[in-house]
């Protein structure tokens, strides 16, 4: 039987390094570190440069398949981030309707999304269009908020 191998690169941004965990062509990871940028294998140079793009505003969707690890629960939230469209955002509270949960419940689970940027968590405000937190600050949330709506 042959076995998988989880493959490691630290992928340079306009916000910072962010780690890439991969298997095969499934994303396990994307999230911040401080390491130094290094790219493993011509995979990892790709993803690089679809999130550069991304960063430049001539890249608005990602088709890269992705295997997070989560709860069932938390799964279902980011099936439902992945439902909202570049340069348009969805409260908490519509989202804890769709998939009767309470928005706290909705809130913690963008909390561990181990896909940023991919699983686009930054698109989920709160009700009064109060931005709300972000795994990487409210900060970053605005940049990735902007950068949508001034590419689109």
């Amino acid at each position: 039987m042959k076995q998988n191998y989880i493959i490691t690169s630290i992928i340079k941004t306009k916000i910072g390094n962010f780690l890439l965990e991969f298997e095969k062509d499934n994303i396990l990871k994307f999230l911040p570190t401080k390491r130094k940028a290094f790219l493993i294998n011509g995979f990892a140079k790709n993803i690089e440069n679809h999130v550069n793009n991304y960063f430049s505003g001539k890249e608005n969707s990602f088709s890269f398949r992705l295997k997070p690890n989560g709860t069932n629960f938390q799964r279902k939230v980011w099936l439902e981030a992945l439902k909202i469209k570049y340069g348009e955002t969805c409260s908490y509270f519509d989202i804890a309707n769709k998939i009767s949960t309470s928005p706290r419940a909705v809130g913690n689970a963008c909390a561990k999304n181990p896909c940023l940027l991919f699983i686009p968590c930054h698109r989920i405000i709160n009700k009064n269009n109060v931005l709300g937190n972000y795994q990487m600050g409210i900060n970053i949330k605005k940049i990735l908020l902007n950068l949508e709506k001034e590419a689109r």
